[in-house]
């Protein structure tokens, strides 16, 4: 994983050893919240950003249990610059169980997606690290 130091500009090339992993039960708690989020019916349409085949479950129960809602997948990647063929392919199984499937995120559509550099609090504000 790249290096973190405090007040040293971000190189991507820098990087460290991680030696120890903890499962902290992310891919379970996304699942639980996208079907509580189709349960809800307070929208018509659910985007997913993955590639992982761990969320195939969830899309095939919402797909099953809700079918009015409308099912998207993109896969957290950058598009082939000038035209150059991808050689990681988004995960047939989710795909399957979309009614439609990306597999890039441009970086402009990125962009328009993030939190401000600094959130307003009632209290201190929030500041994103610069090696985001």
């Amino acid at each position: 994983m790249p290096r973190y130091v405090d007040g040293v500009a971000f190189d991507r090339n820098d990087r460290v050893k991680v030696w120890k992993l903890e499962e902290k039960q992310t891919d379970v708690n996304i699942a639980l919240a996208m079907y509580r989020d189709a349960a809800s019916g307070a929208f018509s349409q659910l985007v997913v950003c993955s590639n992982d085949s761990d969320v195939e479950p969830v899309l095939r129960a919402i797909k099953a249990d809700f079918p009015h809602i409308r099912l998207g997948v993109t896969t957290p990647r950058r598009p082939p610059e000038d035209g150059a063929v991808s050689h990681r392919n988004m995960m047939s199984s989710l795909s399957a169980n979309a009614h439609w499937a990306r597999n890039h995120i441009r970086d402009e559509e990125l962009a328009a997606c993030q939190l401000p550099d600094r959130i307003r609090t009632g209290k201190k504000p929030i500041d994103k690290p610069s090696h985001w």
